[in-house]
């Protein structure tokens, strides 16, 4: 996540507002309880935000909602991303879709199971392509030709990193490690109105 959520940044076009290490303002409002009045107001407490405070909503907000330490590794980093980048709901409505699983967005004991289940390449690849697939119509396809080149790189990254951690077997001694990379952080990936194209259908 570090490789693409960069330092405090205001892009326009990103329906998230002022965002510093990927954590946007409606975020940190969220995370320190206080109402969210305008993006403006926000623009220096989340730049002054410290990276210890955002790990703190990554944990919170994202990791625990998808229940990050009870999934196996690769699919725990394929749907961490996807949650980060997309909305906390949007990983789970995609997962439930491709393992046939009736539709929610709660992270329940009964998803974990089937997620564990599957095998872990077909689900990477199946979370990436169908991740793909959403970023090509936010907008009408206009989000694809401003930020597709970020957004493709980092899934591509993510996939090939998540289907390396998921080869690692508990006794073996192979790291893996992430792409060298230097790429210009790029808006959230997700639609302004939240309605639009919620049905997780996959690719």
């Amino acid at each position: 996540i570090n490789k693409y959520e960069g330092p405090y940044g205001w892009n326009k076009s990103d329906p998230g507002g002022p965002t510093n290490f990927g954590i946007t303002c409606y975020d940190l409002a969220e995370h320190r309880g206080q109402k969210m009045t305008t993006m403006t107001a926000w623009v220096e407490p989340v730049k002054t935000m410290p990276r210890s405070e955002a790990e703190a909503i990554y944990a919170k907000k994202y990791a625990a909602g998808i229940r990050f330490e009870d999934l196996g590794p690769g699919k725990d980093t394929v749907l961490l991303d996807y949650d980060v980048n997309s909305g906390a709901s949007r990983a789970i409505r995609v997962a439930r879709a491709l393992l046939k699983q009736p539709a929610g967005v709660i992270m329940t004991a009964d998803l974990v199971n089937a997620i564990n289940k599957a095998d872990a390449k077909w689900f990477i690849n199946a979370v990436c392509d169908e991740r793909l697939n959403f970023m090509h119509g936010i907008r009408g396809g206009s989000a694809w030709k401003e930020f597709g080149k970020g957004w493709g790189a980092r899934v591509s990254d993510l996939r090939m990193y998540s289907i390396a951690l998921a080869a690692v077997t508990p006794q073996g001694d192979h790291r893996v490690v992430m792409p060298e990379i230097v790429i210009t952080p790029t808006p959230k990936a997700n639609h302004d109105n939240p309605n639009t194209n919620s049905n997780a259908t996959g690719a």
